[in-house]
């Protein structure tokens, strides 16, 4: 008959020992998940104590590894130990990454005296590593006064130990971190908040200065700007700070911690001040000093300054922290100078464009009465040339004939010059009766009236016009005009025999119009001036083909008061294609 106990058939092969370190490991495991925390400061102690119930030890260290600066550090602060990876058995363990029993230190030549860590009488110590996957964030180590203290069972808890206590330290990092990026984050919310409550200067910086001591937990902070006259920064905003200090605070570039900053445009951190011969007292409380540059587009134009009475008090997150707040700050003082100079602005410009809307007024008050006083005059010269013409005052020889046929020509280019710059007046202003209009219609009429001068050309005129287009929202008169402008523009430019295609589209919400002509072309780098009035691509179009440059400009007002668009495609010396488009016609509905 089989006596043997459960826990012997399960495991025949246990020893008592190995149940007993079996047990032990879960009795400090379990006291560690008792005690596990996110706040780093507390953990030395509540490890140590779930320690105890495996372990017989008189000291426990924690060292995690400080990344920015290579070396192992205690958890709790103390800028008085900093051991580089490889220095002593605590280094030997972070290079290699294992444990290390060492049964008497004072023996051992890797062992280097860190009296806030170990007392002298320590002689044993067990060392583990604190991994998190391959990453070292540091090492655990239990030591006692006694030789040859730990054994290997002792080893291998504390290595468990230490892989269970790497994830607690790592989470309770990261939550750390992610506590001190949601606290920059809201500060550097309130900041902007500040900033666009006010474009007092003053004001905003008062508010600036406060906040942050208030954050930091600083002794004072300050910024000062560059004097644009003597280059000299001087304090205009400080929380914290004697008035005194305050008062004759005033550095040339170069001189000094913020004069350095100004002058280089980098941050300066100084951990002890009492560690620099050189350093400016203003104030001979401060020990640490953090300054950054306020730096626009590159150009400093100030530096903000954090400082405590205590030495170390800044880190590389207060760092980056203090660097993002300046440059919010830096582009706020711009803001605010660019406002006030921007009010002087705005209220020289609401003169200015007053004068310019009775100057503006007054010119097409003398447009429009110059053209109407040249109306009545090129009528009557008009009248009578055309009396003369048909011999109504006597008969004419062939060259007097001639003579006056080149009059009337002239004549009626006047007259369009005259029509050309009322139409354009008229263009610009603001349509008020605006009702249905057939575009397939209104382009049928406009071709007809231009057929007889195309064909004394010898031009083609086609159509594609589909009769089912839902109707544009318009003027008519103004919108014949627009089609007139540009069949005149097409046939002037076309050549004999060529062919002037007009074609509408259904384009969603509008109505899309093509003219389409296979003339002379417009060079690319001239298609955006043709719309400008009394344009023309150059001398020699003026002097070929005639013309003022204002009917494209009567195309452009005309489309865009009636909310269109308008442009042009064309390569030179293939012809060219002028588009608009104008707006469906939307029926109202009646208000109720």
């Amino acid at each position: 008959m089989n006596h043997q106990s459960p826990s012997q058939q399960v495991f025949p092969s246990q020893s008592k020992r190995e149940c007993r370190a079996y047990e032990r490991t879960l009795s400090v495991l379990s006291a560690l998940a008792e005690t596990s925390t996110l706040a780093l400061g507390e953990i030395t102690a509540r490890v140590a104590n779930a320690a105890r119930r495996g372990l017989d030890f008189e000291h426990l260290n924690l060292l995690l590894m400080d990344e920015e600066q290579s070396a192992l550090m205690p958890l709790e602060h103390n800028p008085e130990v900093k051991l580089s990876v490889g220095q002593g058995l605590w280094g030997w363990v972070a290079q290699h990454g294992a444990p290390l029993n060492v049964a008497d230190v004072s023996q051992d030549p890797r062992h280097v005296v860190v009296p806030s860590l170990w007392p002298p009488d320590v002689r044993s110590a067990l060392i583990a590593p604190l991994m998190v996957g391959d990453r070292l964030i540091g090492v655990i180590d239990v030591a006692s006064s006694r030789p040859h203290a730990f054994d290997a069972d002792d080893q291998r808890l504390v290595t468990i130990i230490g892989q269970q206590l790497a994830v607690t330290i790592d989470n309770a990092r990261l939550y750390q971190e992610t506590e001190r990026r949601l606290r920059e984050v809201s500060t550097l919310y309130q900041l902007a908040q500040q900033m666009n409550t006010s474009l007092d200067v003053q004001e905003m910086l008062d508010s600036i200065v406060h906040s942050l001591k208030r954050t930091m937990g600083c002794r004072g902070c300050s910024i000062a700007l560059l004097d644009a006259v003597d280059n000299a920064l001087e304090i205009c905003a400080s929380a914290g700070i004697d008035s005194k200090w305050h008062r004759d605070f005033k550095l040339q570039l170069g001189e000094g911690i913020a004069g350095r900053v100004a002058l280089e445009g980098t941050p300066v951190y100084v951990a002890d001040a009492l560690q620099l011969d050189d350093f400016i007292f203003f104030d001979p409380t401060v020990r640490s000093l953090l300054t950054v540059p306020l730096s626009i587009k590159q150009r400093v134009i100030g530096t903000l300054t954090v400082d405590s009475d205590q030495p170390n008090a800044f880190s590389a997150a207060d760092e980056r922290l203090l660097t993002i707040a300046a440059t919010q700050v830096a582009i706020a003082i711009e803001n605010a100078r660019l406002y006030a100079s921007l009010e002087q602005r705005a209220q020289n410009l609401a003169q200015a464009y007053a004068e310019l809307k009775i100057a503006d007024r007054l010119k097409d008050e003398l447009v429009q009465n110059v053209s109407h006083e040249l109306r009545t005059p090129l009528t009557f010269l008009k009248g009578y040339v055309e009396l003369l013409l048909e011999e109504e005052a006597g008969p004419l020889n062939a060259e007097q004939k001639k003579y006056l046929e080149i009059l009337s020509e002239k004549t009626d280019t006047l007259t369009q010059l005259v029509n050309n710059i009322m139409s354009l007046q008229y263009a610009e202003q603001v349509l008020e009766q605006k009702g249905p209009i057939s575009l397939t219609q209104l382009a049928r009429r406009a071709v007809r009236g231009c057929m007889a001068t195309a064909r004394k050309n010898n031009i083609n005129l086609v159509e594609d016009l589909p009769p089912d287009l839902p109707p544009v929202s318009g003027d008519e008169g103004k919108l014949l005009q627009v089609f007139n402008n540009l069949l005149g523009n097409a046939i002037k430019f076309s050549p004999d025999g060529g062919e002037i295609t007009v074609t509408l589209e259904d384009a969603g919400p509008m109505v899309q119009v093509s003219v389409s002509d296979q003339g002379i072309g417009i060079p690319k780098d001239k298609q955006g001036h043709i719309f400008e009035k009394f344009y023309q691509v150059d001398g020699s179009i003026r002097r070929r083909f005639g013309g003022a440059g204002l009917g494209l400009a009567i195309v452009k007002h005309i489309v865009e008061a009636h909310q269109g668009q308008v442009w042009v495609e064309s390569d030179l010396g293939q012809g060219s294609t002028f588009y608009f488009t104008l707006p469906k016609y939307q029926k109202r509905e009646k208000s109720g």
